[in-house]
């Protein structure tokens, strides 16, 4: 009789140990949830001139086929009073917390392209040097003496060594009323966290529409020719 009762309680426990496997087996959530996507309206890219009105085109949402554009979140940072590059970002959340971003990039001035022309050279503090050309710089103007360029190192590092936009040193440089060349701004590489030690010896020659300087970085000196076009 007491061997009976045993075998009785451990089929009972056994059993309870299977309905409490079972019944959280239950519990799985099984929950689908709709991704918002987003499409740029226009061009991903558009260049602006400065002092101008800028009207974005605005971005379309869709989630589980039906329009969500009205959940988009516009963060549009351009003033045209300033020429440089731009990013306006769109956003959006579904009801479940999941975000979905899209970019559009909107250059302010009039679009130049800087080529790095022959003469152009790096020292080194020990006197050695490298000479590069060829290259071609994303430059913007005001057309009124301003000039934004997209890597005052004339592509260096960002093009010739193939390290990328990272370590590109954008800035801003000002022709002045007697054809020097200033920096008005600028002059960080984000790549390396650091920046610019001197500038130098700016030129601008009109008959043959060239930039000349030299920007000391990481004590070298870069001497760089920009032919604009």
């Amino acid at each position: 009789m007491k061997k009976i009762f045993l075998y009785g309680l451990l089929f009972f426990t056994a059993s309870l140990g299977l309905m409490s496997c079972d019944d959280s087996d239950q519990h799985t959530d099984t929950r689908v949830t709709n991704y918002i996507s987003l499409k740029v309206n226009g061009d991903a890219v558009v260049y602006v001139d400065a002092n101008t009105t800028y009207t974005d085109a605005g971005c379309t949402a869709e989630l589980a086929g039906e329009d969500a554009s009205d959940k988009v979140v516009v963060d549009n940072p351009v003033n045209t009073s300033k020429i440089g590059p731009y990013t306006v970002v769109y956003s959006a959340t579904n009801s479940d917390g999941f975000s979905a971003s899209a970019t559009r990039t909107v250059y302010v001035g009039k679009p130049l392209t800087g080529a790095v022309s022959d003469g152009s050279f790096r020292k080194t503090a020990a006197g050695a040097i490298v000479n590069w050309s060829g290259f071609n710089i994303e430059v913007l103007t005001d057309g009124n003496g301003l000039y934004w360029v997209e890597d005052l190192l004339g592509g260096y590092y960002e093009q010739r060594a193939g390290y990328g936009a990272n370590y590109s040193m954008k800035g801003f440089l000002k022709v002045n009323a007697d054809n020097t060349v200033s920096l008005a701004g600028g002059g960080n590489v984000v790549g390396w966290g650091d920046a610019y030690d001197a500038f130098k010896d700016g030129k601008f020659n009109p008959a043959t529409n060239t930039i000349s300087y030299c920007v000391v970085y990481a004590n070298m000196d870069f001497n760089v020719i920009l032919t604009l076009k």
